[in-house]
Parts: C-alpha cells; sequence; structure tokens
C-alpha cells in the first residue's frame, strides 16, 4: 500500500510541481489507480474513453494486474522506475498504477497527442506546378506523408532519440535496396554518437553532423515539399526527420543540387537545361560580379571598352572614396537591409527592406557619396545570390573575400579565388560522395541529370554517388 503512494510522489516530485502535471487517483482505500500525465501533448478524449473509462468499470480489488485485459489501448509498454516513467510522460505516455490485495502494478499508455498545424505550400520551395504538400512539424505525420508517395514495404524509418535534455525525436528514412548500406550504418552511427543536450529543429542536427572540417558549404541538403524528399530518397538518398521541425535533411548534399529545382522535371529537357545553366551564371556573378568590375577599374583599365569607361568614371565624378571602399560599403549596407527584413515581422519587414533600400540608395548617389555604378553592380549580385538560396550566405562571404583579392591583386586575385573556391568544391565531400559529382570524378551517366536535363532517363532512377570509407 505504501509503494503505491512513494511511486505517486516521486512521479510528481520528477515534474516538480508544474502546472500541466496531472495526476487522477480513484477507487477505495484497499482498491485504488491513478493516472498520471502531462495536458497538452496528450488526447483528453483518449485518456477518458480508452483508459479511464475502463478502469471505473472494473473491479479493482480482483484485479490481477494484468492491465491489457483492461484498457483499450494497444500501445502499452512496462513501466520502470519513477524518473524513467516520469520521462515517458513528458513524451505523452500516461502512467497507470492500480493497487490491490493482489499487489501493486504499473504500466504505460501511449496517449500522445500533440497539435499542429495542417499540411500546406511550403514557404521555402514554391513552384509553379507539382504537388503542393509540404512537411509539417510531426513526425509522424511527415512519416505518413512519405507513404503516399513511395508505397513499398522497402521504405524503411530508423528512430533515434538525441538530445540529453530534449530528448527529440530523429527518424532516419531510406529506401533498402536504393540506399548505400555503408551509407545508413554511417549516418546511423553518427547521430548515436552525437553530443548535444538540445535539438529543436533539423537545422542543429545538421550543423552537429557536418562537423568542423569543410563546413563552410551546405553537406546536408534540407526542403518542406514532400515529393522533393521522396525523389531524393528513390535515387539513393537518405532523409533525416526530426520532430519539430518541418524541414526534412537529404544525405548527402551534391553541389548540382542548389542549382536544380523540382520544376525543372516539369518543363521540356531544353527549358529545364536552360534555366540550370541560368543558375549556374548567376552563382558565378553574385560572388565575382563586385570584384571584376572592381579589378577592372582600380587595375585594368584598359580591358573595359572606352565608351563604358568614359561613363563609369563620369558616374564616379566626385565621389569621395575608392571603388573598392564604395562596393565594401553598399554591400554592407544591403545586408544590414536584408537582415531587417528578415528579423522584422513580415508585414512591415518587406516594407522597411524596399523603402529603405530606394531612400538609402537613391539619397546615396544623389549626395554623390556612392555612385549608380556601384549601386547597380551590388544589385546585380545580390540578386543573383537568391537565385541559388542553398548557397546564400556562402556567396555573402566569398563575395566579399573576392573583393579584398581583386583590389589587392587585381585580375590576378580573381583567378587565384575561383581556383581556390573549384579546388575547395572538388576536395570536398558529402557523406562519402564527392562534393562536385558527376563532373569530379566524372561520370558521364551522372551528366545526364548534371546541368543538362534528360526526365526520361533520369526519373526515378537510382543514382551511383556513394563511394565507400568516409574521410569526413
Amino acid at each position: 500500500m505504501k509503494e503505491f503512494d512513494e511511486y505517486l510522489k516521486e512521479i510528481g516530485e520528477c515534474f516538480g510541481g508544474s502546472d500541466d502535471f496531472v495526476s487522477i487517483v480513484g477507487g477505495e482505500a484497499e482498491a485504488r489507480f491513478a493516472l498520471a500525465f502531462v495536458r497538452g501533448i496528450t488526447s483528453r478524449d483518449y485518456i477518458s474513453e480508452r483508459i479511464l473509462r475502463p478502469l471505473l468499470r472494473e473491479d479493482i480489488s480482483t484485479f490481477d494486474g494484468d492491465l491489457r485485459t483492461v484498457i483499450e489501448s494497444p500501445f502499452l509498454s512496462e513501466c520502470g522506475d519513477p524518473r524513467a516513467a516520469a520521462e515517458s510522460c513528458a513524451k505523452g505516455d500516461v502512467l497507470v498504477l492500480t493497487e490491490s490485495k493482489n499487489g501493486f502494478f504499473k504500466a504505460l499508455a501511449n496517449a500522445a497527442h500533440t497539435p499542429g498545424r495542417g499540411i500546406q505550400e511550403p514557404s521555402s520551395d514554391v513552384t509553379v506546378r507539382g504537388p503542393k504538400a509540404g512537411f509539417v512539424e510531426d513526425a509522424e505525420t511527415n512519416t505518413a506523408l512519405l507513404r503516399r508517395y513511395i508505397r513499398t514495404s522497402k521504405l524503411r524509418f530508423i528512430r533515434r532519440e538525441v538530445g540529453s535534455v530534449s530528448q527529440t525525436r530523429v527518424l532516419i528514412a531510406y529506401v533498402e535496396g536504393r540506399a548505400s548500406e555503408g551509407l545508413v550504418r554511417d549516418i546511423d552511427r553518427r547521430i548515436s554518437r552525437l553530443d548535444a543536450s538540445v535539438i529543436t529543429d533539423s537545422a542543429n542536427l545538421a550543423m552537429l553532423l557536418e562537423g568542423r572540417r569543410e563546413a563552410y558549404l551546405p553537406s546536408c541538403g534540407s526542403t518542406e515539399k514532400v515529393d522533393k524528399a521522396a525523389s531524393k530518397l528513390m535515387a539513393g538518398r537518405v532523409a533525416i526527420i526530426v520532430d519539430g521541425s518541418p524541414f526534412v535533411l537529404t544525405l548527402p548534399f551534391l553541389f548540382v543540387e542548389g542549382l536544380q529545382a523540382s520544376d525543372d522535371y516539369l518543363h521540356t529537357p531544353y527549358y529545364a537545361t536552360f534555366i540550370r545553366v541560368l543558375r549556374l551564371i548567376a552563382f558565378i556573378t553574385a560572388i565575382f560580379a563586385p570584384a571584376i568590375l572592381c579589378a577592372a577599374v582600380n587595375h585594368n583599365y584598359k580591358a573595359i571598352p572606352q565608351s563604358l569607361y568614359g561613363i563609369i568614371n563620369e558616374s564616379r565624378e566626385g565621389i569621395p572614396l575608392s571603388f573598392f571602399w564604395e562596393v565594401m560599403g553598399i554591400l554592407l549596407l544591403f545586408e544590414l537591409l536584408r537582415e531587417v527584413g528578415v528579423r522584422m515581422p513580415r508585414t512591415v519587414g518587406d516594407a522597411v527592406g524596399i523603402v529603405g533600400s530606394i531612400i538609402l540608395g537613391n539619397t546615396a548617389v544623389e549626395a554623390g557619396i556612392v555612385s549608380s555604378v556601384g549601386v547597380i553592380t551590388v544589385a546585380l549580385a545580390a540578386v543573383c545570390a537568391f537565385i541559388t538560396p542553398a548557397y546564400m550566405y556562402f556567396i555573402v562571404l566569398a563575395r566579399l573575400l573576392t573583393l579584398v583579392a581583386a583590389e589587392l591583386l587585381g585580375v590576378r586575385g580573381i583567378v587565384l579565388s575561383a581556383v581556390t573556391l573549384f579546388v575547395m568544391l572538388c576536395f570536398k565531400r558529402s557523406f562519402g560522395a564527392h562534393y562536385m559529382f558527376p563532373l569530379v570524378p566524372f561520370s558521364a551517366r551522372g551528366m545526364q541529370d548534371h546541368i543538362f536535363c534528360a526526365p526520361k532517363r533520369t526519373l526515378g532512377r537510382r543514382e551511383d554517388i556513394i563511394s565507400e570509407g568516409d574521410d569526413e
């Protein structure tokens, strides 16, 4: 009899009198039962109809301890010490205690119910045509969404818990026979060895999985679109679902994926190829445009046509700053305005970003602080960066470093920056895969879905991108 009260008391102490912790005791002195659960993450209707009502009908005094014969729940599990039971309650389980002349019995019944938003079109990955469904914050809903696209028993999910405090559910998804077994084992090993206290988003997990080396470029893809994640799984990738995050990670991630979009496979191959080439040009322009103009104006002005140089020289007449500091200042100002637009509420941020850029840009040009050519160059580079969002933050830093190299070494600085960038891309690996595959190492079969798009040959095809071993 004393064990019943002590166990229930210790459960309450684990939650420290938290307002959302509920304990219900019923029955008589010699035949009692108790329920303990956390409000908000459990279903009240489920507890009332499937657990509480059957216990009220049952004669606890003659109860033999087999709760499966009483509780109308298929999700029953054994219960350990009070601290372990409290951890289970924090995840949505209901603790069921019974006490009678036959002894003291306990069990856990799963009644988890996490309120969340419905399935909507993702705002970060918008497509004109194709499916509109996006992932949500609930991991079980996300697994069901993937099952709708991949209707095969070979779709596997491995569950892990990450975070010593948060105990966040992480699901490793892959299609057996498509994904490399070595890749799945490697990712599972990395996740199991993570030393983290709290994981709140898939971005936290991506940062920990990437490690310190070669973290200047993303090694993990991220998407909110269900069809995109499903196509990656069928191609042989591995997806990681983090409970509480609508962004699903796809591994490994290759450089060319930042130049591809879901819409490419819904257009003609010729138009899709044209758009991908355009995105590649935009990536290069976003990094090197300010540096090229700076090197040309300050070091190699003879390389510019005389008529164009006259326009640039005329626009810069009376400007007190050198072209390098002018462009550097505009770039930093643009980053400030972009950060304001991101951090402010959407209704205010968009207006502040647009109005601020127009007013500051026009006023600075009219006041003779910066030239119109500098503003146009920075605006072109900024717009091009948005075309490849996967590399947007890398582009910001690479653009500044390339600009400094162009100021110090002229054209040689740009060439040195370009060679360094290409070498970095070639030597980088993403979970055993070469980052520049299928260009380095070259694969004619892989080039069918690289810059060139041949959907009839590549749609649904398994990609052989993984090499055994891992150097990260």
